[in-house]
């Protein structure tokens, strides 16, 4: 069930934001004209096989949602001249998506079985997203639970929940590309009605990562630092110095491989480090505090739990140290 209405305004930027919002919607997010007649007509087409690759999924029942440039647009108004369009499913609803696309003339690839199929019209393509790259952010029920309704490209779809775009977008920080920038947009043009509980509980056990973010967020917007909530801010700081007193974690582990597919592989192949798994893990692999997390307020159904439990109390055994280093082992970085 989607989840209507629009960013809330509070001050003056923010409503522009939102007037840019529903403007773009009814634009399309058509960029600038080209000023030669080959560029026009360039950009009529990539935006005919965006529209068609739409109206074929829509007609076919598949259930999709749109992310990528438009979605960021919808929630932000920042405009970003975008190659494709990115469209996010279960990984289940891949082969139906493929043959909607196939009837009007696309060609399609599972171009990664772990994250991403293509669809392809001429040099022109659609993304069909259904993972992250790492295996942290599987798309699954609770991003439709969550998703909003916006018109795209003329027609009324689904976009990503603005949780699970940011919690996808956390983890990118390559050389070539980091998305720190769009999460701090999204927190300044959504945080205030966000569901912070929803997203701290899709990090799981990779939260500092949340907190980088959280705490870059309060650096390039001191004056509205309030968008994140207080509790969340001292419920991470809570954990950080926990986790400090706890000491070093009993493994050598690095997780870079889960924000870069590249930067860290010295520390791999020359340190003799362990790459973490490519998924969700138990608080006790990553040398987490041993403890479970006291809810506040009133409490919500967990979606796309990041990791078991451990209870209050129990032993972090070595036992399961030990599996979870053999396991890891096994894995290559970006394999």
């Amino acid at each position: 069930m989607a989840r209507s209405g629009s960013p809330a305004v509070f001050d003056a930027e923010r409503a522009g934001s939102a007037r840019a919002t529903r403007a773009g919607e009814r634009a399309a997010l058509a960029p600038p004209a080209a000023d030669d007649a080959a560029g026009l007509l360039s950009r009529a087409g990539e935006l005919e096989v965006r529209v068609r690759a739409l109206e074929s999924l829509l007609c076919a029942g598949v259930p999709f949602m749109v992310a990528g440039a438009y979605a960021f647009f919808a929630y932000t108004g920042i405009f970003r001249d975008t190659k494709d369009l990115d469209v996010m499913l279960e990984e289940r609803e891949v082969p139906a998506a493929f043959r909607a696309l196939e009837r009007v003339g696309f060609e399609t690839s599972l171009l990664d079985p772990r994250w991403i199929g293509k669809a392809y019209a001429g040099d022109r393509f659609i993304d069909l997203i259904f993972s992250s790259s790492n295996g942290l952010a599987v798309v699954d029920g609770g991003w439709f639970e969550h998703a909003r309704p916006a018109t795209i490209l003329g027609h009324s779809c689904l976009i990503a929940p603005v949780e699970e775009i940011i919690f996808t977008k956390a983890f990118v920080d390559e050389r070539e590309r980091y998305d720190g920038a769009d999460v701090n947009h999204l927190i300044y043009a959504c945080g205030d009605e966000m569901d912070w509980e929803r997203l701290l509980d899709r990090f799981g056990p990779h939260w500092e990562v949340l907190f980088a973010h959280v705490t870059l967020y309060r650096f390039v917007y001191p004056g509205a630092r309030s968008r994140v909530p207080e509790w969340l801010v001292a419920e991470l700081c809570r954990r950080t110095l926990e986790q400090s007193r706890a000491g070093d974690a009993p493994l050598r582990v690095c997780r870079g491989n889960l924000i870069s597919r590249r930067q860290y592989a010295h520390d791999y192949e020359k340190l003799g480090l362990v790459a973490a798994p490519a998924g969700p893990a138990p608080e006790a692999a990553l040398g987490l505090p041993c403890r479970k997390r006291r809810r506040s307020g009133a409490a919500r159904r967990r979606v796309g739990n990041a990791g078991a439990q451990v209870r209050e109390g129990a032993p972090c055994g070595a036992d399961r140290l030990g599996a979870e280093v053999e396991a890891a082992r096994l894995r290559k970085p970006g394999s």
